[in-house]
Order: C-alpha cells, then structure tokens, then sequence
C-alpha cells in the first residue's frame, strides 16, 4: 500500500466505505477508524443484535439533559450499530437545500446506485445492482392490526415507502439480507478490500496542514502515533465526530478556538451550528403474546403523514423495546411518535478537555412541541383503538394523558439519533456553510468533508442512506478533480 495515498478518508462508516469504494479503480486510498473491525464475514452477533458490545458505540451526552446519544464506532459506523431501517426522504428535502448539484434528480442517481431493491428493483426511481439490499419483511401481527386500523381512518397505502412523495400506511423498507441487518461493514467493506489500506483501531488527533492546505493527518494507531499525509483528506467522521475533528484543528469559530488555546487556521462559525435531529416521543405499551410483536424493531408499520404546514411531515410506527433495552419485559412495545421536519436548532462546542458538548434542543422551537403533542395525540388515539381491541394493554396513568400534553412532549422527548448538520453544505457567501457544494472545507484546500453533517435540512427520513448516497457522491466528485495520472488503486 502506498505510504502517501491520493485520498485519505477518516472514518469507515455509512459514508467513508461507500467514498472509498468510488476511488479504489481510480485512486490509491487509505481509510482510518477509531473503532473495531470485527471481521469478514461479520460475526452474527453483528448482523442480528441490535445492543451490541459498548466498543462499538461514541456515547455522547446532551450536556442540558443528559441524554445518552449514542453514534456507531468501528467500520460500518451507524449502518452497523442501527435498526437497519432505509427510507430515502423526500424530493422536496433535497430540491428544498437549493445547493447546485444536490436536487433531488440529482440525489436520486446517487440513491439508485447504492441500493438493490429486492422488491421495486425494475422501478425508475429504484436501483437493482448496488451493494445494499434494501427488502420489506412481511409485518407482525401487531402490524398488520395497525395496518389494517390505519386503512380504517382513511390513511392511504404505501406499498413502497421509498417511491417519491409516497405517505400513508405500509412497511418499512430495510437493508437486509436474510433478516440481518446489511450495512456497509458486510456489504461495501468486501468490495474495498483488498485495493485500499483500511486501517482500525486508529483514532486521529488532529489535520495537519501545509498553511491553509491540509496535507494528513496526525493520528494514532497499533504501531503508535503516526503522522499520515495524502493529497486529498475526507473526513466522515459523522455529525460530532467531523464537527469535533475541524474544531480541534483550528477549523471553526475563532472566539471558541482562541478560549480552546487552539490556532485559527480557518475561521468557520458554522462549524457545529445547525446541529439537528429527528426528536420521538416513545408510548410504551404492553402485549399479551410475545409473538404479536415478531421481534422485528423498525421493521413492521410506518405510518407517514403530513400536518398542516408546508410538507410538515411525522412517523408513527411501533417496536419490540427488549432487544434495546433488556431490562424490560420481552412483551413491551413502544409506540414511535416522530416529527421529521424539527426546526430546533442545537450546537456541538469544544469543552475543555477538547471533547464534544453537545446540546441538541430537541422541541425548543414553539412550533415543534406544539406540532410533536399533535403527533403524540394521533399516536395515542391509535393505541387506544388498539387497547380497546384488546391487541395491546395501557399502562397505568399514561404520560400522554396528562393535561398538558405540550410540556409532557417536551419532557419524553428522546433522539431518533439522526444527528446532522454541523458541517453545513451551502452557498460559500453564506457565513453559516462550511462546505461548498463540491463539499471542499472553505478557506481550506485538499480538505474535505462527507457525511451527515454536511446535510443543510435534515431529511424527513433516517439518515442512514443519505449517508451512504453521499459518500457515493463524494467520490463522484473527488474523481473529477483528481489528476488525469492518479495511479490506479496502487
């Protein structure tokens, strides 16, 4: 492997994996991960947990309320830690970002390319030859009730939620491969090796840079603390991660920098702002067979549907809570109320020790918990329709129906963990952006950023494929301004 790479890519996740898959005919690349490789083929554990061993979590804390916030860490990044859930969002996130080069027509190709859609693959707006398999699994018992009482109240089917502008009541589409969840540790991560060096275990301090001209990284590994330099530098590192790296290497907002005792290689007030989430209320239930649920989580019914506003969109969708939180019992459902268009905006800073403080603000905006207790109504009237059948059984004195149910939603409120938008992409006049749309760091050159954090909105979906189509992207894009003589994969 080549001792300076045309790229390096800092992370192995949803985004950095696909990234290197794009350059490995074309360029010679290195990618670095703090976290564990468990191996190929992937342990099962890997594939059919869904609480896997803590190395394989950041946890992060909401420094206002203390809220665990759990990032995935080793290759395979969110896409081996989540539910394997795999909706797209919607056209109008992407049209709506107004960046060239990012609509929706744009974004589509990207999503085609990573995905083989095991049910609509012939579709125009599906792809049939990517390295995701994206599948619908048949729904549970429970699903099906609520499918069928969905239909009842008017809701329409939605056959394939990843078909542009679908809402109503279906199935959720996941990545899965014989029920297991596949990511891109198990399917993007074969395909790279062996033409790129892909380094775990190796955590990176801090960018190193030639003036205003990243040149590596300094970071440190099994053979001890390395300095690793490369033409091009990706960094994937997620929505705190990347935030936390730039700012720890003199790329942010220069008051928090100086007070940090860090130089200021470029000055970026956006770097951490417009930190954004997907905020969920749970209502827990109870059901009397175990097997009413499937123990299938995310993987049964989605309900989607739109409040008053401009394309205000909300999920609700029940789960088996046991394979999250083993401490309960095996038959506790939790019911998801989901607002998807939040307007609440957080912040990730540097605290003292040169760590994240991250506060996420979930529903601090008027109209998101007003909007949230409306979803968190609906959900109730469903569970209750539900209980009335004698399908599922309510706990006594239920949260949601205390008599404020703006304040109750506030103080349930939990993350969907869909974390993004610290690392702007947007117009480079803007004083929030922090990448361009070609996705360079601005005031920077050879740096650039590929992940969720560059997300303008957030999308009204999981970010889990947005990820990986962005990762696709950034190659696409790396590989256009590469020099015509890159060696190839060397």
């Amino acid at each position: 492997m080549s001792s300076h790479p045309d790229v390096l890519i800092i992370g192995a996740g949803a985004a950095g994996l696909f990234c290197a898959l794009g350059l490995k005919d074309s360029a010679s690349v290195t990618v670095v991960e703090a976290g564990p490789d468990p191996g190929t083929p992937p342990p099962r554990w890997m594939l059919y947990d869904y609480l896997l061993p803590d190395e394989c979590y950041y946890h992060y804390a909401d420094a206002d309320t203390g809220l665990d916030l759990p990032q995935g860490r080793g290759t395979g990044g969110g896409s081996t830690v989540n539910s394997a859930a795999a909706l797209r969002g919607q056209p109008w996130d992407f049209d709506g970002w107004g960046v060239p080069g990012w609509s929706w027509a744009d974004c589509l190709d990207g999503f085609r390319a990573i995905e083989s859609d095991q049910q609509f693959g012939d579709a125009e707006y599906h792809g049939a030859d990517g390295p995701i398999p994206v599948t619908r699994l048949t729904p549970g018992p429970l699903d099906e009730a609520l499918i069928a009482l969905c239909a009842q109240r008017g809701y329409p089917a939605a056959a394939d939620h990843n078909a542009p502008g679908a809402l109503g009541i279906g199935v959720w589409p996941t990545n899965r491969r014989d029920e297991a969840r596949w990511g891109t540790h198990a399917a993007v991560l074969p395909l790279v090796r062996p033409a790129v060096d892909v380094r775990a275990g190796t955590w990176v301090s801090r960018l190193l840079f030639n003036g205003t001209r990243c040149v590596g990284a300094e970071v440190l590994g099994p053979e001890g603390e390395q300095r690793l330099h490369a033409d091009r530098v990706v960094v994937c590192a997620g929505a705190f991660g990347s935030s936390l790296l730039l700012m720890n290497s003199g790329i942010g907002p220069e008051t928090m920098l100086r007070q940090a005792g860090i130089s200021v290689v470029s000055r970026l007030d956006g770097v951490g702002a417009n930190l954004q989430d997907h905020p969920w209320c749970l209502l827990d239930v109870g059901v009397s067979d175990v097997a009413a649920i499937e123990a299938r989580p995310v993987s049964g019914a989605l309900l989607r549907y739109e409040l008053p506003g401009d394309h205000v969109e909300a999920e609700i969708f029940p789960w088996q809570t046991r394979p999250y939180v083993p401490s309960v019992p095996a038959t506790q459902v939790s019911f998801t109320a989901a607002l998807m268009t939040p307007l609440s905006r957080g912040q990730v800073s540097l605290a003292p020790d040169g760590g994240a403080e991250v506060r996420v603000r979930h529903l601090a905006d008027e109209q998101d918990a007003a909007r949230m207790a409306g979803i968190v109504s609906t959900t109730a009237e469903l569970v209750g329709e539900l209980a009335a059948e004698g399908l599922v059984r309510l706990p006594d004195a239920p949260w949601w129906r205390e008599g404020d149910l703006v304040a109750a939603s506030r103080r349930v409120a939990g993350t969907y963990n869909h974390h993004c938008g610290t690392c702007r992409m947007g117009d480079p006049s803007d004083p929030g952006t922090v990448v361009g749309p070609g996705l360079d760091v601005l005031g920077i050159s050879g740096l650039s950023v590929a992940d969720s954090s560059i997300l303008p909105v957030i999308p009204r979906a999981n970010t889990n494929l947005t990820s990986m189509m962005i990762g696709h992207r950034a190659a696409q894009l790396l590989l256009a301004a590469l020099p015509a003589s890159a060696p190839a994969g060397s």
